[in-house]
C-alpha cells in the first residue's frame, strides 16, 4: 500500500469506521450531539456499497407517499418486513426501525437529499424513495467535510479493537494508515459501519460457500473487517446463515467470464418486468416474475450457475438512468448486454442453440398472447418479446450485500454470545445482523442503514 501522507489523530470522542450510509449518519449524529468525531474509510474514497446501490430508501408515511395518495401504514410495513424476513428478524430492531424511520427520512431531507417515490406495480406497496445511485451518500459526505466537529480520513483500515484491561470497555482501535500502524483512542465509543464481506473469499467460503464464485457487486473494501474485529472480542452473530445472492449480476462480454477484482457490474432484473430467462440450453426454467432473492438458488442450479435474460426494444426503451440497477442502455455500452436484429442472432452471440432459443421465445410469445403461461404459470409481465432489436444479458448470482453480521441490541450496541453489551462498541449498516432476518425487503438496506446509523452515533456520543 502506498504511504499515506499527513497525520492521523490519535484520539477522539467517537471513532466511526466505514464511510457508507451508516457511517456518515453515525458521524453526523454524534457530532451534532456535541462529540468530536473521526470518520475513517478503508478505501481511497467514501461511499462503499452505498455509492453503488440503486439509491432506493424504503420509508412509510412520507410526504411523497401522501402526495401520490398512497395509503400506507406502519402495521403494513411491519408485516412486509417480517414476511420478507420469514419471521426470523430481530423484533426489537424491526420496532426500532419503524419508530425511527421517519426521523431518518426527515434528517436526510434536512441534509439536502431529495426523494422521488417509485410507483411499484400492485400488489407491492410504493415505499421505495429513489435518490439516484450514489447521490445520497455523496450529499452526506459534503456535509461531513463541512462539519467542524468531524474529521474524515481515507485509506485508513481498522484492524483490531482494544479493550481496557480493567473495565473491558472498548477504548481504542488499531488502524493501518497507509503502511503505518496507529492506535486511536475513542473516549466515548467506537461505531462499526464497515459493511459486509462480499469481497472476502475466506468468509464467503465459511458462511455462503455456494456464492464464493458469484459475481461480486459490493463495495471494493467490503472484506468483513468489522465482523472480524468484533468477533475477536466475543461478539455474537446474527443472520449469517441467511446470506444470499441476488440473481441478476451481469457478466461482461460473455462467453468470456473473467472479471477484474475491483469490477462492479450492473444489476439487471429485467425478468421482474417482461424479460424471460433461459439457461445455456436455451430453455426457460422458472416463473421469472419473482424477486431476485427468490431466484438466487434456482438460477444457481442451472448449468454453470448462469442464466440469460432475453428482452426486446420495448424494455430497452424503459431503461432506467442514474442508477446501477436496470440501466440497460449503460449495460449495453459496457458490454454486459448484447444486441441483435433476430432471436437467432442473440443465440449465436452467446453460444446458445439458435433453434432452441427461437422455439422457446416462440412458445412464450404464443402463451403471452393467450394470457396464460402453461409451463410455469407466470402472470405478471406476461407479454410477447416481439419488437426488434432484441437483447440478451448473461447473468449470475450477484453478491451485492451479505446482510448478516454482529449481533446488536436496541441501542445498536454490539452484544456478546450471551446478549451482554460490549461496552463502548456499536454497529450499524451491513455489518450488523438481525434486522433483515432470513430475507431482504427491497430498498430497506439504505433506509435501515441511515436509521440505525443515526441511533448508533447518538448513543456513542453519550459515552
Amino acid at each position: 500500500m502506498l504511504r499515506e501522507t499527513g497525520e492521523l489523530p490519535t484520539e477522539t470522542d467517537v471513532l466511526v469506521l466505514g464511510a457508507g450510509m451508516a457511517g456518515h449518519c453515525a458521524a453526523l449524529a454524534a457530532a451534532d450531539a456535541g462529540a468530536r468525531v473521526l470518520l475513517l474509510e478503508k478505501s481511497s474514497q467514501a461511499g462503499g456499497s452505498s455509492a453503488i446501490a440503486g439509491g432506493g430508501f424504503a420509508f412509510c408515511g412520507t410526504d411523497e407517499q401522501k402526495a401520490a395518495n398512497v395509503s400506507d401504514s406502519i402495521e403494513a410495513f411491519r408485516d412486509a418486513l417480517l414476511r420478507s424476513g420469514k419471521g426470523r428478524n430481530n423484533r426489537d430492531l424491526v420496532e426500532l426501525f419503524l419508530a425511527k424511520q421517519l426521523d431518518a427520512y426527515s434528517f436526510l431531507r434536512s441534509q439536502g437529499i431529495r426523494f422521488e417515490l417509485f410507483m411499484s406495480p400492485p400488489p407491492d406497496m410504493p415505499r421505495a424513495h429513489m435518490t439516484g445511485t450514489g447521490r445520497a451518500v455523496t450529499q452526506l459526505h459534503m456535509r461531513v467535510l463541512a462539519h467542524p466537529g468531524i474529521r474524515f480520513v481515507s485509506k485508513s483500515a481498522g484492524v483490531r479493537l482494544v479493550r481496557n484491561p480493567d473495565t473491558e470497555r472498548v477504548e481504542a482501535c488499531q488502524v493501518m494508515f497507509g503502511d503505518r500502524a496507529v492506535e486511536i483512542s475513542a473516549h466515548k465509543g467506537v461505531v462499526l459501519a464497515t459493511g459486509g464481506f462480499s469481497r472476502n473469499a475466506d468468509l464467503l467460503s465459511i458462511y455462503a460457500p455456494e456464492l464464493a464464485a458469484g459475481v461480486k457487486h459490493g463495495g471494493v473494501a467490503n472484506t468483513g473487517d468489522g465482523l472480524i474485529m468484533a468477533s475477536d472480542l466475543g461478539a455474537g452473530h446474527a443472520d449469517l446463515g441467511y446470506v444470499a445472492g441476488s440473481f441478476g449480476g451481469a457478466i461482461r462480454n460473455y462467453p468470456d467470464t473473467a472479471t477484474k477484482a475491483d469490477e462492479i457490474p450492473p444489476l439487471i432484473f429485467a425478468f421482474q418486468d417482461a424479460a424471460i430467462m433461459v439457461n445455456k440450453h436455451g430453455r426457460r426454467f422458472v416463473d421469472e416474475a419473482q424477486s431476485y432473492k427468490a431466484l438466487g438458488s434456482i438460477g444457481m442450479a442451472q448449468p454453470g450457475g448462469i442464466a440469460f435474460q432475453v428482452f426486446d426494444e420495448v424494455m430497452m426503451s424503459a431503461s432506467l438512468g442514474d442508477t446501477s440497477v436496470n440501466n440497460y442502455q449503460e449495460a449495453l455500452i459496457g458490454g454486459y448486454v448484447k444486441q441483435a436484429e433476430t432471436i437467432r442472432g442473440l443465440a449465436e452471440a452467446v453460444g446458445i442453440d439458435p433453434d432452441m432459443l427461437e422455439a422457446t421465445v416462440s412458445t412464450y410469445n404464443t402463451a403471452a398472447a393467450a394470457g396464460k403461461d402453461e409451463l410455469f404459470g407466470r402472470t405478471r409481465g406476461l407479454r410477447p418479446i416481439d419488437s426488434p432489436p432484441y437483447y440478451i444479458a448473461a447473468t449470475a448470482n450477484a453478491i451485492t450485500s451479505t446482510y448478516g453480521g454482529v449481533a446488536v441490541d436496541g441501542r445498536l450496541a454490539v452484544v456478546d454470545w450471551f446478549g451482554v453489551p460490549i461496552d463502548g462498541l456499536y454497529a450499524a449498516g451491513e455489518v450488523a445482523g438481525g434486522f433483515h432476518g432470513a430475507g431482504y425487503y427491497s430498498a430497506s438496506s439504505l433506509s435501515s442503514s441511515a436509521t440505525f446509523g443515526l441511533v448508533a452515533g447518538r448513543n456513542a456520543a453519550q459515552g
